[in-house]
């Protein structure tokens, strides 16, 4: 079996679906707009799953290892992709940069004081950064609406 953690390459319809597998600690790589063919070829050459709604595209030949969503919902999305691959969904969570796909790294409370509102300073202890775009994230409210919404996702896909 192999061991090297999943990767995904999220066509251009699964924007949505992207940024919650990356929520969840897996590298996606989403790009807006690119090629059939180009995508293709990113997703053969790093050894990624291709996710996409676009039949033509999954039952294409060089295609291989893609599965084709049915559902513009990315909820349903999600839940397919978890299942499908049997997805940890709390091992990884919260590691990667939502928008740059990069790992996060923890970084000193006191190095980023001036680059989260004073409110969140006094009141958080842990921060990560992205070490590509520097966008800076802490354990707040909208962690536990994520946490919230995900174990709706989960729930309702064991059931």
């Amino acid at each position: 079996m192999n061991s090297e953690p999943l990767k995904f390459m999220a066509d251009s319809m699964l924007g949505r679906l992207a940024r919650w597998l990356r929520i969840l600690g897996y590298d996606v790589v989403y790009e807006h707009s690119i090629s059939d063919n180009d995508l293709i070829a990113r997703a053969l050459r790093e050894n990624r799953i291709i996710l996409t709604m676009d039949r033509e595209l999954a039952n294409r030949k060089s295609a291989k290892n893609a599965l084709l969503l049915r559902s513009d919902d990315y909820k349903e999305q999600l839940k397919h992709v978890i299942t499908h691959y049997k997805i940890d969904c709390e091992s990884h969570i919260f590691s990667r940069c939502l928008l740059c796909n990069e790992r996060l790294d923890s970084i000193e409370k006191e190095k980023i004081k001036d680059k989260v509102p004073p409110y969140v300073y006094a009141t958080h202890y842990e921060f990560d950064i992205c070490p590509q775009c520097r966008r800076v994230y802490w354990s707040g409210t909208h962690r536990c609406n994520i946490l919230k919404k995900l174990d709706e996702i989960v729930r309702s896909s064991t059931q």
